[in-house]
């Protein structure tokens, strides 16, 4: 074979065949390395300002002493000195506490988007959004029930659509028509335009989470090349969780099948359509969660079947924190970080809301225990 080539080449240019592919295959080796050096590259200084910022309230061992202290003054003092702005003109009301402690929150979800990379800043942006429904949700509802105009716009806080002119506005509306009528001239006319909305609010609460969806799921399609896998794996995964807890809630409260399906979210990573659809025309609970045998949420069944709604939705956002924190543990030089930092801050202020209750009315440190979502406990 090799004599052949050397009749019909010559050995000079068979030579310089071989060390032509030689030296590609060596530019193709050395352009992946360079890269994924520019990709860690890019990602040094942002990872090193999350870890910095810390996320200090999912960690047993940082949480366990203010359980134990019972001291609502200590609290807030730890907090401070975890990067916390909390004036102490406002600890006297819990309520402005928790709106202190939610505006440190978005604070922190807008220094990521500012911080993080070209590469992962669609992702990142699409996050955002959610905090945008959240406050549409909370001003829909609030004007709902005849709420006081100024105090909700204490109770909002500015994102992206949600802007300082929107919340004017919201907090103008004489009604709830008015206040739907200014979010349908926002981006969120995409769900809202489609028909006349009354007080369903279960219902528009779905479509507002689906616009939301929508946005991330379009966001990680714009994830650069290098990033993109893990972000699409924490994404496919993020999908199940939500799709599961609409599933258990549906089946538990015998809601209309037909009409859970149409609030079902598109196939995330193992959970797909079919399989949802199985667990939805269940008879019970118990049998719905059969389905789950062989998913990497197969455990899940152990706890939904006796356990109370908050207890189920503790349980899915202890695994969303573990699922974030394995892409952490593999993406750790990349992406990782960013994707813990977003989950993790959104998990942290939960905990620091109950926290907050919990001191102020002298609830036992196991019954605060049990409701927080903490890295280190079984």
């Amino acid at each position: 074979m090799i004599d052949e080539l050397i009749d019909m080449m010559g050995l000079t240019n068979l030579v310089l065949v071989i060390v032509g592919v030689a030296l590609l295959l060596v530019v193709l080796l050395l352009m992946s390395y360079f890269r994924t050096l520019v990709a860690i590259s890019n990602f040094t200084f942002p990872n090193a300002k999350f870890r910095a910022h810390g996320i200090h309230f999912i960690d047993k061992e940082k949480v366990d002493p203010i359980i134990e202290s019972r001291n609502l003054n200590e609290f807030y003092q730890v907090v401070r000195q975890n990067g916390y702005e909390l004036p102490k003109e406002e600890t006297g009301d819990i309520d402005k506490v928790e709106k202190r402690l939610e505006l440190n929150n978005v604070g922190y979800m807008k220094k990521a988007y500012r911080l993080s990379p070209l590469e992962t800043k669609p992702f990142v942006e699409a996050w955002l959004v959610r905090y945008d429904v959240k406050m549409a949700k909370r001003a829909i509802k609030h004007i709902a029930k005849g709420g006081d105009p100024e105090q909700l716009k204490n109770e909002l806080t500015p994102i992206r659509i949600i802007d300082d002119n929107i919340i004017d506005d919201l907090s103008s509306s004489r009604n709830l028509q008015e206040a739907i009528t200014l979010l349908k001239e926002t981006e969120f006319g995409k769900v809202l335009g489609k028909e006349e909305w009354g007080e369903d609010f279960f219902k528009l609460d779905v479509e507002l989470d689906k616009f939301a969806y929508d946005r991330l799921r379009k966001a990680v399609t714009n994830v650069e090349s290098e990033q993109r896998a893990p972000v699409k794996y924490f994404f496919g995964r993020y999908t199940d969780l939500l799709n599961l807890k609409m599933v258990i809630r549906g089946v538990r409260e015998g809601m209309d099948k037909e009409l859970m399906q149409g609030y079902l979210l598109p196939s995330g990573r193992e959970l797909e359509d079919w399989k949802l659809q199985q667990m939805l025309e269940s008879n019970n609970l118990e049998e719905s969660l059969v389905e789950l045998e062989g998913t990497s949420f197969e455990d899940i069944r152990k706890e939904a079947a006796s356990k109370s709604h908050f207890e189920i939705e503790k349980y899915l956002d202890k695994e969303l924190l573990k699922i974030v924190s394995e892409v952490m543990s593999q993406q750790v030089l990349t992406v990782g970080p960013l994707l813990k930092f977003l989950v993790g801050k959104e998990i942290e202020l939960r905990n620091l809301k109950i926290l907050v209750r919990g001191l102020k009315e002298g609830f036992e440190p196991d019954r605060i225990r049990k409701m927080l979502v903490l890295e280190g406990y079984d």
